[in-house]
Formats: C-alpha cells, sequence, structure tokens
C-alpha cells in the first residue's frame, strides 16, 4: 500500500474499539488511499484542498455496513498530519 499523505502517529478510541470490536487497520489503510467513505460534498472538498496544503483529512465509514444504526467511525489525520486518529462520529 502507498498512503498519499502522512498519517504520523496512529491512535484509538477506547469507544471505537469497544464499537467495531477490533483495531481498525482496514480503515487506516482506506483513508490512507483517499477511500474516505461516506463524506459530504464540502469534506470531500475540504479534503481535496487538504492534499495540497496539508490541511486536515477526514473519513466516515459505518461501524456496521450491515446495520447503519450503529453509526459511525470517523479517521481523521489534523493539519500538519503527525498523527491520525479514529474516533466515534459522535466523540
Amino acid at each position: 500500500m502507498h498512503a498519499n499523505f502522512l498519517l504520523g502517529s496512529l491512535s484509538y478510541t477506547e469507544a471505537a474499539i469497544k464499537a467495531l470490536g477490533r483495531v481498525p487497520l482496514d480503515l487506516i489503510a482506506r483513508h490512507a488511499v483517499n477511500d474516505h467513505g461516506k463524506l459530504y460534498l464540502h469534506e470531500v472538498r475540504a479534503n481535496r484542498e487538504s492534499m495540497v496544503t496539508c490541511g486536515q483529512i477526514i473519513s466516515r465509514y459505518p461501524i456496521d455496513p450491515c446495520d447503519l444504526t450503529q453509526g459511525n467511525v470517523m479517521v481523521i489525520t489534523p493539519k500538519g498530519w503527525g498523527e491520525t486518529v479514529v474516533q466515534l462520529e459522535n466523540e
């Protein structure tokens, strides 16, 4: 896999790990290759701009693709790309 931007250090909230039932390395891999899941149009545009400016990049994935009522998990690489955090969308 070739990442399209720097991920920095990786971390996960306990709530995200509990909801997913695993360490979400698959979601981090998708995030790293610009497969950002289900984003709003303004978020897609912001991610494109961030690829040029080293700004914040976000991804959103369902906790359970077969049960969308469980909510979403976010993968966020903040401005500067020094870290990447996996957390529940509402954290």
